[in-house]
């Protein structure tokens, strides 16, 4: 059936009539080492935290997952592209769309072994005009992510940019600047540094404090991929696009696709991708014994093939809040040439000096088991 609906008056309208009634989410599912392992390799984040279940961190006992492993329970983006419409009824070749960011508040950590889904709801619908692609829709998806045991682990709210396709890209880095130098992403994985299960605790934390820079390299076709099907999903598409043969990575492999149906120069990212490291600088600057409450991002310029990216954060608010000892977080991720693509800011929740989250009984080593009338 060709598509319907070419015009955002039309698309405005179809997307409205499906506001707050939630998609049918998809099936639970259990999480396995495997799997957290696997979202790791896809995200390039390797805190043993959330990799080695001998990782002895002074808090938790057993594996946890990364607050963003959230993205690879369900990438959270059909209620804000879609709505309830049926996606044959939208061609990008009319109507595209850009990954605007999204705001994420944390409530319990995910643990090996939960049974997780998700729902997403359309929320909201409006209009927008930007000096670049002129008039928009911005459509607003809420995704809750429940454990099997009724409670809540966490929500997200991220928006998309629907507009009607312009044939090209938007603006983003200049291809000679991408060319200029690269450096392999792999080798930085493995030798990144952390806090780890040493505690970083509130006193010590000062506003205008920096964080360790989080270099991610050149954004490689390799690094798509992994992210693509590590991270979020190993299935193959039901359909092909017009203008395409490849759907893996949902057709952002192919530069020619990128251009005539995604308003991208060339080969681009996830938006969440990038979220996802913002996410990683943040737990790999507060260590095992923090937790990160919120984080609000935004995508402010593609992420290509070619471009060498570097995350950045800054302390900008230490404070109380009841119980509660925070600190807020400025992040970008700057590229080759210096240039904000994505920013945000987070709010981290820091133990006192002197407290201890379990005994450390609980972690000392086991004595020999001698059999006797109790066991």
């Amino acid at each position: 059936m060709p598509p319907t609906i070419t015009t955002l008056d039309e698309f405005e309208a179809a997307y409205r009539e499906g506001l707050g009634r939630p998609l049918h989410p998809r099936p639970w599912r259990t999480v396995t080492e495997e799997w957290i392992r696997r979202f790791g390799d896809g995200a390039g984040d390797y805190n043993p935290l959330y990799r080695d279940r001998d990782h002895v961190s002074g808090r938790y006992l057993d594996l946890v997952a990364s607050p963003a492993f959230v993205f690879s329970v369900d990438f959270g983006a059909n209620a804000s592209i879609w709505g309830h419409i049926p996606q044959d009824q939208v061609s990008t070749k009319d109507l595209t769309m850009l990954y605007l960011g999204a705001n994420l508040e944390w409530y319990r950590p995910i643990w090996l072994g939960d049974r997780i889904r998700a729902v997403e709801t359309p929320a909201d619908i409006r209009r927008t005009t930007t000096r670049q692609i002129g008039e928009a829709c911005v459509c607003t998806g809420v995704t809750e992510y429940w454990n099997a045991r009724g409670e809540l682990v966490a929500r997200l709210s991220n928006q998309m940019l629907r507009f009607p396709n312009p044939g090209a890209g938007v603006e983003s880095s200049s291809s000679a600047a991408a060319r200029a130098g690269g450096v392999a992403p792999d080798p930085l994985v493995w030798e990144r540094t952390r806090r780890g299960a040493q505690p970083r605790y509130w006193e010590s934390v000062r506003p205008g404090e920096k964080l360790p820079d989080l270099p991610k390299g050149t954004f490689t076709l390799t690094e798509l991929y992994l992210f693509a099907h590590a991270a979020l999903s190993t299935g193959r598409s039901r359909h092909v696009d017009e203008g395409t043969i490849d759907m893996g990575a949902g057709g952002r492999a192919d530069p020619d696709y990128a251009r005539s149906n995604r308003a991208q120069a060339a080969t681009f990212d996830y938006g969440p991708q990038r979220v996802c490291w913002l996410v990683q600088a943040v737990t790999d600057w507060m260590g095992d014994h923090a937790d990160l409450l919120r984080m609000q991002t935004r995508l402010r310029r593609p992420n290509l093939v070619g471009d060498v990216n570097t995350v950045q954060g800054t302390v900008t608010r230490t404070y109380r809040d009841g119980d509660d000892l925070l600190a807020d977080i400025d992040l970008v991720n700057v590229n080759q040439e210096d240039v904000v693509t994505a920013s945000g800011t987070a709010t981290v929740r820091l133990p006192a000096e002197g407290t201890s989250p379990v005994p450390a009984a609980l972690f000392a080593e086991e004595r020999p088991r001698t059999p006797g009338i109790y066991g």
